[in-house]
């Protein structure tokens, strides 16, 4: 008989990452670090309405449940975010995916919540459901009430074009460094007036860990910052996104998000950001380079980049 406990039931929390990486090593394996700061060390993970599935206290099952109250991401506060689902494939067809999200979903009705995700959460592990699992997981998600938003993409750069990259244009006009910490109030308010919500509370995050690491390059106008891009290699303390998946790489180095002021387009700011960090992840030894979770196809592929895994956005309204 398969029973359910929470995570405040449940501590071996280790024993979830095993399930995932005895599966799905493979395609998706989750290190010790990565699982580390998406879960077990997270504050956003909500452990009275996590589960996992045990079969004679054997895991079979679980689904990690997350909500995000900052104010800085105030359109968050009436989402529950479904981090991670997975249901052993020697135990499916028993209703057991079934009763975990209707567990978590009471448990996202008690705390208010109006729509629940599939992925995109803070320190996520997809952007959505990846399409690897599209035979199976999109039929059950619709089944019970999900609807396909559409989808994003990974895009992966295997080869430095030299002559592409290094290809810079309109570079007088402004000036280009990496982010240090006496420029604080400039990025700041450049976040508030151009992007207001998630990338503005990454780079808050950032700041008050006081990395100034070689993560965030600026765009300036005089002293006003008006672009950004966002880069890392695995060396960095804090993993986003877009290097999650490094152990699928040799050594992996990931770029995004990206943004220029929209006063400042069309002046090559983004084209020139994208093309100094790619130049610099590769000079720091990155062999491949992954854009997180974009819709840009044509923008990417024109410098190199190609889709390496896709995924579908789900929502489901209260």
């Amino acid at each position: 008989m398969i029973k359910y406990k929470n995570f405040k039931e449940f501590k071996d929390y280790h024993l979830i990452q095993e399930l995932w990486n005895d599966d799905l090593h493979g395609m998706y394996p989750v290190s010790d670090f990565i699982f580390k700061q998406n879960v077990t060390e997270n504050k956003y993970v909500l452990k009275e309405y996590s589960y996992v599935a045990l079969d004679e206290d054997k895991v079979v099952g679980f689904i990690i449940a997350k909500e995000f109250m900052d104010d800085m991401v105030k359109a968050y506060h009436d989402i529950g975010f479904i981090s991670l689902f997975y249901v052993k494939r020697t135990h499916r067809k028993q209703k057991i995916a079934t009763t975990l999200f209707e567990k978590v979903e009471a448990g996202f009705k008690k705390l208010g919540k109006k729509r629940f995700w599939i992925g995109k959460d803070i320190n996520n592990f997809f952007p959505g459901v990846p399409v690897d699992f599209n035979h199976l997981t999109t039929v059950f998600l619709e089944k019970i009430g999900y609807t396909n938003l559409g989808p994003t993409h990974d895009m992966v750069c295997y080869n430095y074009q030299k002559d592409l990259i290094e290809n810079f244009e309109n570079m007088e006009s402004y000036q280009y460094r990496y982010f240090e910490k006496k420029d604080y109030q400039a990025t700041k308010a450049f976040f508030e007036k151009c992007f207001p919500g998630r990338w503005e509370f990454e780079f808050q995050d950032y700041y008050e860990k006081g990395i100034f690491g070689k993560d965030y390059i600026i765009c300036l106008d005089k002293d006003q910052v008006v672009g950004f891009v966002r880069l890392s290699d695995t060396k960095v303390p804090i993993f986003p996104y877009h290097i999650t998946w490094y152990q699928k790489f040799n050594n992996l180095g990931g770029l995004g998000p990206l943004g220029v002021d929209k006063d400042h387009r069309r002046q090559k700011i983004g084209s020139n950001l994208l093309k100094i960090a790619i130049k610099d992840l590769h000079e720091r030894g990155c062999s491949e380079l992954l854009i997180d979770w974009t819709g840009l196809l044509d923008v990417y592929n024109r410098l190199g980049f190609e889709v390496w895994k896709s995924y579908t956005n789900y929502e489901k309204k209260v």
